[in-house]
């Protein structure tokens, strides 16, 4: 799923002294939810899943129940389901700015072509839906989370999207495999079948930078050569913006590094050398600008833009209002994730060189050589044929087990 988090609303006052309490894929366009309270992006699309908008009323504290997003994604992305507006915090809801909505109008397509489909990676309960809808003539919608499905399902029969279909898929399996139903993993006539891509806040659970390269690397495999992909991403330098704010004007955010007046414990301070801190109880990963910057460019993307998706401080805080906000903490510059527009490279020309073709492909996929045979392993071996359909050059470019002699195999 993807999603990011909200802060605990304050129970009675909004400006306080700092408390030792503290609040910091997969589902979509979030912050992360809460372990301890349900409160205030840790989707993901994730792995992750849709967006919630901060309680206008506080948050009831219950004992937690919440299970790792990092060992238990299902479970955990499940649970959210239960209170999900109140725990997930939705970037497109949220977005102070419209940032977000000027992408997918500005990229939109009704056309008859691959350009017109769109696919929603980490969709959670659907939060995007309705503007996808609006501006693509197909829209495919993913999340781990069955229950997250069901409700995006309700909400597209709600609101009548009869160009929109929502199932349950794995980002974090590989996708597009010779799979029998290819229900679980995509059938290989979906393999670039899209000319556009929204993931959202769906890379926000620590550990194996491997894990957030495949998610990419199926969404690369998703788009047709020249496709676009919207990434949102939590910023780790808005995280350390808005730490030091709350600290300088001793009101309680939605990061905590130590107890209290302590120094940082050893394994937050390499915690957050890894860009990972602990946002409303849970550990969240946060991306520098060029951190991402690399990481697109191993899963074949080229960055054509970024830009910031600003937040209001009272979306930040998870309060009620903006007059509940503290009076300094109202200035700018405003609290942000980063939004990452990707681009698929064009197919080279019939006449390109194969190392041309071959430079196209993730660097998960180059690099996913068997070291016996010298060629990709049997999960991402097409068959010659599937459904009487015919590869296309580009698809065909996917599985060659001709690689350029500068990579090494594994």
């Amino acid at each position: 799923a993807t999603a990011r988090l909200k802060t605990a609303p304050a129970m009675a006052t909004v400006y306080r002294p700092h408390s030792t309490t503290n609040s910091m894929s997969f589902s979509r366009g979030k912050r992360s939810p809460n372990t301890a309270t349900v409160a205030h992006h840790g989707a993901t699309h994730g792995a992750g899943c849709g967006f919630g908008r901060p309680s206008s009323t506080p948050a009831v504290r219950r004992a937690s129940t919440t299970r790792s997003m990092e060992k238990q994604p299902l479970q955990y992305w499940n649970q959210q389901a239960r209170n999900y507006d109140d725990n997930i915090f939705s970037t497109i809801d949220e977005d102070a700015t419209g940032v977000i909505l000027d992408v997918i109008r500005s990229h939109g397509s009704q056309d008859d072509c691959r350009a017109s489909r769109c696919v929603d990676l980490g969709c959670g309960v659907g939060k995007y839906l309705p503007a996808l809808s609006k501006h693509f003539r197909q829209v495919m919608a993913y999340d781990l989370s069955p229950k997250l499905v069901a409700l995006a399902l309700k909400e597209v029969k709600r609101k009548n999207l009869e160009n929109v279909s929502v199932a349950v898929r794995d980002l974090a399996q590989v996708w597009y495999r010779s799979d029998p139903s290819g229900a679980c993993f995509g059938r290989l006539d979906e393999l670039e079948s899209f000319g556009f891509g929204v993931m959202a806040n769906v890379l926000i659970a620590p550990g194996d930078v491997q894990l957030h390269e495949l998610m990419l690397c199926n969404a690369h495999r998703s788009l047709c050569p020249g496709g676009r992909l919207l990434c949102i991403v939590p910023s780790l330098e808005s995280a350390l913006y808005v730490h030091q704010r709350c600290e300088e004007e001793r009101s309680e955010g939605p990061y905590c590094l130590g107890a209290g007046d302590s120094r940082p414990s050893r394994a937050e301070a390499a915690d957050l050398l890894k860009g990972v801190l602990r946002r409303s109880g849970v550990r969240t990963k946060h991306f520098l600008e060029p951190e991402f910057r690399l990481l697109a460019s191993k899963g074949g993307f080229q960055v054509e833009s970024v830009q910031r998706v600003t937040y209001h401080w009272r979306s930040e805080l998870g309060l009620a209002s903006d007059g509940q906000v503290p009076q300094r903490l109202r200035e700018s510059p405003l609290p942000w994730d980063w939004l990452f527009l990707l681009h698929k490279a064009p197919l080279p020309s019939r006449d390109a060189p194969a190392a041309a073709m071959a430079a196209l492909l993730p660097t998960a996929l180059r690099e996913a050589r068997s070291e016996s045979e010298g060629r990709l392993p049997m999960l991402l071996r097409p068959k010659k044929e599937e459904n009487g359909a015919r590869m296309t050059d580009s698809q065909k470019a996917l599985f060659s087990t001709n690689r350029p002699s500068t990579v090494s195999p594994l």
